[in-house]
This record gives structure tokens, sequence and C-alpha cells, in this order.
């Protein structure tokens, strides 16, 4: 890596930071840019060079949980069954998510839903093509349920992580959201009650 991608990579860096800790300060419809580049000691100009807007940096944000799933999780998938496999996926995705203050999942939602919501969730995304790979793999060795064909359980799946996190900003991130989430899709894939 070159000087100046070590530069741009510390000038994200700098924003995503300042930027968590603004929305910890107050909402995240009263920050302005100016504030964000002011706490991450940029200039504006550099902001822009980045960004579009403000909500560019959120979209950047959910944008990792796609590259971490192809850089980080889907390597990860060895495990001897598909549901061993699903369950890894799960933990690591949550992980990923759970290191944010429900504030900042949120805004990611909130941007989603009126302005990228035809992406949210897709069937083109990564995310869907590892758990389609994984539920198919599961419904081949017997560990997960074969009643309902991988892709539409793989969907199913992709919907149901994405409501967990919802309920979870709803209530104030008042439950264990990995340990909720897992329990129920694990549940579902199974076919089993929990």
């Amino acid at each position: 890596m070159g000087i100046r991608d070590e530069q741009k990579k510390e000038t994200y860096r700098k924003i995503h930071q300042a930027i968590t800790e603004l929305v910890k300060e107050k909402n995240y419809d009263s920050i302005t840019i100016r504030e964000i580049c002011q706490k991450a000691d940029i200039s504006i100009g550099s902001y822009y060079k980045h960004f579009n807007s403000k909500d560019d940096i959120i979209v950047q944000q959910s944008m990792k949980s796609s590259l971490h799933t192809r850089e980080e999780i889907a390597p990860r998938l060895n495990r001897e069954t598909g549901l061993a496999n699903l369950e890894v996926y799960l933990e690591m995705q949550n992980e990923l998510l759970n290191g944010n203050d429900v504030e900042w999942l949120r805004e990611i939602f909130r941007i989603y839903l009126y302005h990228r919501a035809d992406t949210m969730p897709d069937k083109n995304s990564i995310n869907y093509q590892v758990l389609k790979k994984v539920v198919g793999a599961g419904q081949k060795d017997g560990s997960i349920r074969n009643d309902i064909p991988a892709d539409e359980l793989a969907w199913i799946v992709l919907k149901m992580i994405i409501a967990n996190y919802f309920c979870y900003c709803m209530q104030e991130g008042d439950f264990n959201l990995g340990e909720v989430m897992i329990k129920e899709i694990l549940a579902l894939c199974r076919g089993s009650k929990y």
C-alpha cells in the first residue's frame, strides 16, 4: 500500500471515528459536515474528496458488511456442516455490527429506508449469495431443513437478520442481539422449536 493509500485510509478512519463520536452526543440529523471535519481534524475539501454527502458515510459503513463477508467470513466457512457454517456466518456478522451504537444502526436503517430502499435486502448481494451457498450445503448434508428451497430459505434468513437488527434498534438495544438472532435463525433452519 502506497503513502496516498495510507493517507486515504487514515482520513476515512478519522471521519468514521468523528461521526461515531458525534452521534453519541447529538442526533445525526443535526450534525453538520463542518462539525464532522472539525472533530476529525480535516478540511471540508478533504471530506468532499471522499464523500458526496453526509449520508454517504453511512452507506459506506453498511457496505463494509459486504466486504467483511467476502474477505473475512466466506473463507472461514469450512465447518463440517452447513448449519455450523451458518452459525459462524451469523456470529461474525453480529461481531461486525455489534460494535456500533444503537443510534448509528438506526441511522443506517434510516438512510436505507429513505434513499436506498431498493438495495436492502438484495438478492445480488454477497451476503445473500454466501447464505444461499451455506444453506444449500446444509440441506445436502442434512443439517438444515430441506422443505424450503435453499434460495428461499437464504432469503428468509437474510430478512430475519435485518429484522433482528431493526428490533434491536426499536428496543434501544435492550436484548442480546447476537444470542437472540442466532437462536431464532438456527431454530428456523433446523426446522425445530427454540
